[in-house]
């Protein structure tokens, strides 16, 4: 048996049992005497305890074993005050009376939360792996493609990052992307919105602040630059930061050293900043509203992100992605997405971007009636843009708009269909064949997979 799963006890108390009770205690798998705590017990029970090759203490402070002990056995009511409860490990069982019959429910009971541990352990460590790979970059584009290789060019140095893009592409997944794929990724990452506080705020959230430094100052209290040390630091919306304000950060980036309000000293930390804005910088400096030393420190390694709409292709992708974790959240299994719902997306403008995508599938899990997300359960601006739903007993007449709009349509149909079928040919010969390690691989229900192997003639 391994040591992981060994219940490590320790003896209290003298007694002329001591000796019956440690020899039986021989008797029972997965239980350990570390040591007896006594100085003054029965002979026969020393005796034993020699032949046992077992500590004595005199003391609980002297027993070197105390850290690595599980459970504690205490055989009388005099024993009980050598025992420092408070000093005794957090977990420890405390069994008072020498039970041979309670010894073995509590090793049997210890051995199995032991073993629940371990896997609630491999569970957590499992799900942190899976939930990294469900947030990373998804997508096969050529654009997310170079994203990709930016941020693993990037990752390693210390280099201020700006992230270009609308609202909602993700800028907050790439400064994750960043960080985890550097040497800090075991170190704290925070993240805060520049629009979300007033300059003053922002000053003493960055800074941190002296005690009486200003009303309700109760206490000194470190700034988000402290609290990164040693990591990263998002500063999203940066755009939008006060002017003041922005002479700090750039002194910071400068120097790396960081004044609380209120204070006259400096401290030196290690800060990887990370910045993103959904302004045009460019003209932002030309108005004065941004500062244009801050702007080209920052523009030394700049990442730009496509709008959903210039990125079609990932748009099967990153459904599928949130239609996964939409499952997860609502505990609602589904199968997949329907042929005309995809079709929908696709052709869908998405002014709110990858977000707004998210969204749109959370809502279309949480109304679909069956395991299938159809054209019904996405939003009407989705399902037909600029108009309502289509009634079930009513064909309106085509319009020359309507045609127009159609024929775009079919093209844009051939050309998603050719792009479906290579990507499933390209995952079956991944998978040498094997449909079920297709199905894993690209991250496809079976039945979905099956379906479009079908209609593609595969």
């Amino acid at each position: 048996m391994s040591k992981a799963s060994t219940i490590r006890m320790l003896v209290v108390g003298p007694t002329p049992r001591l000796g019956l009770f440690l020899k039986s205690m021989e008797d029972i798998p997965g239980v350990e005497v570390a040591g007896i705590l006594d100085s003054s017990s029965d002979p026969q029970g020393l005796a034993m305890a020699r032949r046992l090759k077992l500590p004595i203490y005199a003391r609980q402070s002297d027993c070197k074993e105390l850290a690595s002990l599980r459970a504690m056995v205490i055989f009388n009511a005099q024993s009980l005050s050598m025992v420092d409860m408070k000093a005794l490990p957090e977990g420890v069982a405390v069994l008072r009376g020498a039970s041979l019959k309670l010894v073995r429910r509590l090793a049997g009971a210890l051995k199995k939360s032991i073993v629940f541990r371990d896997k609630f352990q491999t569970v957590k460590q499992t799900y942190g792996q899976w939930l990294h790979t469900a947030e990373d970059l998804v997508g096969k584009s050529e654009h997310i493609q170079e994203v990709k290789g930016l941020v693993r060019k990037v990752a390693p140095t210390p280099t201020p990052v700006l992230l270009l893009g609308e609202t909602g592409t993700g800028k907050d997944l790439v400064a994750r992307a960043i960080h985890h794929h550097s040497a800090l990724k075991n170190k704290p990452f925070i993240a805060v919105n520049c629009t979300a506080l007033t300059g003053t705020l922002m000053e003493s959230e960055l800074f941190g602040y002296k005690k009486g430094a200003f009303t309700g100052a109760d206490e000194d209290r470190k700034g988000l630059l402290e609290e990164a040390d040693g990591g990263s630091l998002f500063l999203d919306e940066i755009g939008d930061m006060p002017l003041e304000l922005q002479s700090k950060l750039l002194r910071f980036l400068q120097t790396g050293e960081v004044r609380r309000v209120g204070s006259t000293q400096n401290k030196v930390v290690s800060v990887r900043v990370i910045a993103a804005t959904n302004r045009d910088m460019e003209q932002a400096t030309a108005e004065n509203s941004f500062r244009r030393d801050l702007y080209y420190r920052f523009n030394t390694f700049t990442i730009r992100l496509n709008p959903l709409r210039e990125r079609c292709m990932d748009i099967p992708y990153l459904a599928y992605h949130f239609l996964t974790k939409a499952e997860a959240k609502l505990n609602k299994k589904m199968q997949g997405i329907s042929d005309d719902a995809m079709a929908c997306l696709t052709r869908y403008h998405w002014p709110g971007n990858v977000r707004e995508l998210s969204n749109v599938m959370e809502r279309a899990v949480i109304l679909s009636q069956g395991e299938t997300i159809e054209p019904v359960d996405l939003p009407q601006q989705v399902y037909a843009p600029g108009s309502p739903l289509p009634q079930m007993h009513s064909t309106p007449c085509p319009t020359a708009d309507d045609a127009c709009e159609h024929g775009f349509a079919s093209s844009k149909d051939r050309i998603m269909a050719n792009f479906e079928r290579k990507e499933l040919l390209h995952y079956l010969k991944n998978a040498q064949g094997n449909v079920s390690e297709a199905c894993r691989l690209s991250g496809i229900p079976r039945r979905t997979f099956y379906r479009k192997m079908r209609k593609y003639g595969l």
